[in-house]
């Protein structure tokens, strides 16, 4: 059985301003519930930094979380930026900056009297093994203090001699939805978040709203995440930004659920839900419709071309479509279609060939990001979807390009 009290390994070379040797108290692993604040509800523990990386859970963007409401599994925090945790962890290093660490926030996964007592017996052990054993993995979630948590890992594996008490303010009991919406809590409160994490955290904390909003996030979710999407794996579901070591997609979550709200409008809602269709495989269906109907944009296809040398080389294109001008002017355009597949068909069948017959049109758009393009003289983002929904809209109903005085068909 593992103990509260485990020695210290050793360490490297630590920075100037760092002690190299520390009183040996202070070189040992503890764990501890220092004060029950509500029994079984709320405690306040303190862990060296070597017992807290062994219990600690994050639930992630990246991780597999037991207890998670998406459909892929996944928790609901961004992923923590490594390259903050070195500042962080010699920031505490310094002077008594040890004694001034902030509480971090965890949630402890029990949720009865008897697995509450149970936890708390094996806590004061120091029996981690034994918790993950009976409790899983993932039992104690942190919610709040990643990166400080991090940071203070960083300093204990890298500066000799550095050790420090990590309070840990516990909640006992909180379901996923609860503890979901206490991380958007704190963190909407504290500092601000990406839209995208927000809207997207959303889905599951208020999971069972009888609102549009809500609907909405329940459609972008589906389209960003199903299996049978093709957006799949295309979507930036924190709204974290992209860098080289860690390249991310364009398109924001964030930036699709505001989109569907101009395809998904309360009305058109009512009128695909009285004809037994789902707002979720309408929206995959006709990003599918789109995805074929555009082909050479949404797959990025590259061009040939000669170099010096006459030799025929692959030269990368840049396309608009899922930029959010694309993206939010097409799902406008797509308001129009369902509405007009609603009006011309009595059967799902005849709804989805009216769909595939006018978003097949999209087929005559040059997505492609060039001078003197007239597809793409608009402005970037939500200014330019205006002007782009137009000449999309012109295209698709009345058969006419920008700059085209007659027929499509006719040129």
């Amino acid at each position: 059985m593992a103990t509260a009290t485990l020695a210290r390994k050793s360490r490297t070379t630590t920075p100037k301003n760092v002690a190299k040797t520390a009183p040996k108290d202070e070189r040992v692993a503890r764990m501890g519930v220092a004060a029950t604040i509500t029994p079984g509800k709320v405690s306040v523990a303190t862990f060296t930094p070597e017992r807290l990386k062994a219990l600690a859970f994050i639930s992630t963007y990246s991780t597999k979380d037991p207890q998670s409401t998406s459909p892929r599994g996944h928790g609901y925090q961004r992923e923590p930026m490594a390259e903050r945790f070195p500042g962080i962890g010699r920031y505490y290093a310094k002077g008594d900056n040890r004694h001034r660490i902030p509480a971090l926030i965890a949630s402890v996964r029990v949720y009865n009297s008897k697995d509450k007592a149970r936890f708390n017996v094996l806590f004061g052990q120091g029996a981690i093994g034994k918790i993950h054993q009976e409790f899983g993995r993932s039992v104690f979630s942190i919610v709040d203090g990643q990166h400080r948590m991090n940071g203070l890992f960083w300093a204990w594996s890298n500066l000799e001699g550095f050790n420090a008490e990590i309070p840990v303010l516990l909640y006992y009991g909180l379901t996923y939805a609860e503890e979901a919406a206490l991380f958007d809590d704190i963190n909407t409160t504290q500092r601000k978040l990406p839209k995208a994490l927000i809207e997207a955290t959303k889905v599951h904390t208020e999971a069972g709203a009888d609102s549009h909003d809500q609907r909405l996030r329940e459609i972008a979710l589906a389209l960003s995440e199903d299996a049978d999407s093709v957006w799949r794996d295309g979507v930036n579901m924190t709204g974290q930004k992209s860098s080289k070591g860690n390249p991310l997609p364009s398109t924001s979550f964030e930036s699709v659920r505001r989109s569907l709200s101009h395809t998904f409008k309360q009305k058109t809602l009512s009128r695909l839900q009285d004809r037994g269709l789902s707002p979720e495989i309408v929206a995959k269906r006709f990003w599918d419709m789109v995805s074929k109907a555009c082909a050479p944009a949404w797959t990025e296809q590259p061009r040939f071309a000669e170099n010096d040398s006459q030799e025929t080389v692959e030269v990368p294109v840049k396309y608009r479509l899922k930029d959010l001008v694309g993206v939010s002017s097409v799902s406008k355009l797509g308001e129009d279609i369902i509405t007009t597949a609603l009006d011309k068909s009595t059967t799902e069948e005849d709804f989805w060939g009216v769909m595939a017959e006018y978003v097949s049109k999209l087929g005559a758009v040059d997505w492609e990001k060039k001078r003197n393009n007239p597809w793409m003289a608009t402005s970037a983002g939500f200014g330019g979807q205006v002007q782009l929904y137009e000449m999309l809209y012109d295209l698709v109903y009345r058969d006419k390009a920008p700059g085209v005085a007659v027929p499509v068909d006719e040129k």
